[in-house]
């Protein structure tokens, strides 16, 4: 079987790299494999990351993206950091009450900014890759 060249019209075997006559280098994916690797809009995941993340909600945006590990991991720890943050808030207004509130306020909004980062790396980079070598995608 064979395919035509974009540029040139020409035929160009199956198996070849790039076309005979004009040599363009030929696509080696198929059309249809690239619309289903980008078939979930990263905007949406950033906005799943973004809106449901304020109230402790994260993760959202990492499922809808794929990363299921990790999106339960983060979705786990924002319900126990939100509700440790309420059980504080509620609890007595000592000094040691008062410390923890803003340390756990201070860990709530940074492991709140690191999981829209990481989706906002996904969506404009295609894969997140930190400096400690974790990567993901």
């Amino acid at each position: 079987m064979s395919k035509r060249c974009r540029r040139c019209g020409s035929q160009v075997p199956e198996n070849s790299i790039t076309c005979p006559k004009c040599y363009r280098e030929m696509p080696r994916v198929p059309p249809a494999a690239k619309k289903e690797a980008s078939a979930r809009d990263p905007r949406i995941g950033l906005l799943l990351a973004i809106f449901p993340g304020v109230i402790g909600l994260w993760g959202l945006g990492h499922i809808y993206m794929g990363l299921t590990e990790r999106g339960l991991y983060l979705m786990l720890t924002g319900i126990l950091l939100t509700s440790i943050l309420v059980a504080l808030a509620y609890g007595w207004f000592l000094i040691v009450t008062i410390i923890c509130l803003v340390m756990f306020s201070i860990i709530w909004l940074a492991a709140f900014a690191i999981q829209a980062l990481e989706i906002w790396m996904l969506a404009n980079m295609g894969a997140i890759e930190w400096s400690s070598g974790m990567r993901f995608r």
